[in-house]
């Protein structure tokens, strides 16, 4: 296989690995069924890579991805499986009544769309960046095969959504709400600048280690503002522009603090805060009866340390071995 196609590969199986194993909202005895694995890799990995080679066909930047990664949100959430309607959906917890006006779950709507922007596309395509520097500004897919790519994506959708109505039939008007929604959410990021939340520096102002926590922080404060007791004692809306508002400063701080150039390792360690809280989910998984996860989360651990190390051109445990040797050739 060339390097282009493992790139592909790469990124396709990264997304529906950290979205759904990682996080445990598919553990491996429903991640590896292969009917359950088609389906998401059908739509994360299909899902990424037209955010991915639409950013870099429009040549846009990260506002693209991030609204595109919105957009995506609103597909898998609101047109596929219809969480952001059904009262019952299994995850919801008691935001099935908190938050709920008009047949929609607004604070789950509101999370689900950050965490999938963040999680389920951005981090995926910045650690595509960091693995596969080389094709970082090229398109890793011909024309050809972008068409069959969103194919793909828009019949595993399609299948979700008629497979996922015998759950719940969310109202007409609302449902085709959300079609609009996704509709001006592609136009925006189509004429969104390239240079709109780029980095305002040449160089990072922040050590690594600080970016890692801000990952972190930015992760478990929108999962704890959205499940906490303490944010029912407020107004819906404001749990959900407190929502908002931390992934807001987030990318403010990105902006002003991570630099344009020699960033590899601030990125990674960026990537490994919002990835840590998905390790710490395997780990409570397991001790509730969820067999595989503690595994899963040991590799999401190795899988952390090798990309913050293959960033350095350091020695890894498992995983970018070529990586590395490929990095030391250059230095030499």
């Amino acid at each position: 296989m060339s390097d282009k196609g493992k790139a592909v590969w790469f990124l396709a199986l990264l997304s529906p690995i950290i979205a759904e194993l990682m996080s445990g909202s598919s553990p491996p005895i429903e991640f590896f069924n292969p009917i359950m694995f088609i389906g998401l890799l059908g739509m994360y990995g299909a899902g990424v890579l037209l955010v991915r080679e639409l950013t870099v066909k429009w040549d846009k930047g990260w506002a693209t991805v991030i609204i595109l990664g919105a957009a995506y949100a609103i597909i898998e959430e609101g047109l596929a499986v219809k969480s952001f309607f059904d009262p019952g959906w299994s995850d919801l917890g008691d935001l099935g009544t908190y938050g709920r006006y008009w047949s929609v779950n607004w604070v789950w709507a509101a999370w689900l769309i950050v965490f999938h922007s963040a999680v389920s596309i951005s981090l995926p395509i910045l650690i595509f960046g960091l693995v596969y520097p080389e094709f970082k500004r090229s398109r890793i897919l011909s024309n050809e095969q972008l068409r069959m790519v969103k194919v793909l994506f828009a019949a595993d959708i399609a299948i979700f959504a008629v497979l996922f109505l015998f759950n719940y039939v969310p109202p007409g008007v609302q449902y085709y709400l959300a079609i609009a929604a996704v509709l001006l959410l592609f136009l925006a990021a189509k004429e969104a600048p390239a240079n709109l939340v780029s980095a305002r520096h040449d160089l990072p102002s922040w050590k690594p280690w600080r970016f890692y926590f801000l990952g972190l922080l930015m992760i478990s404060g929108s999962f704890l503002i959205s499940g906490a007791s303490f944010t029912r004692q407020i107004h819906p809306i404001g749990t959900i522009l407190l929502i908002l508002a931390v992934s807001a400063v987030t990318l403010l701080l990105l902006q002003h603090k991570m630099g344009r150039m020699n960033n590899e390792p601030h990125k990674a360690s960026f990537a490994a805060g919002l990835m840590t809280m998905l390790v710490f989910f395997g780990i409570v998984l397991e001790t509730q009866g969820v067999l595989g996860m503690s595994l899963v989360s040991l590799l999401a651990v190795i899988f952390i340390f090798d990309l913050n190390r293959m960033v350095r051109g350091k020695s890894v445990l498992l995983f970018f071995r070529k990586k590395v040797r490929m990095r030391a050739r250059l230095i030499m």
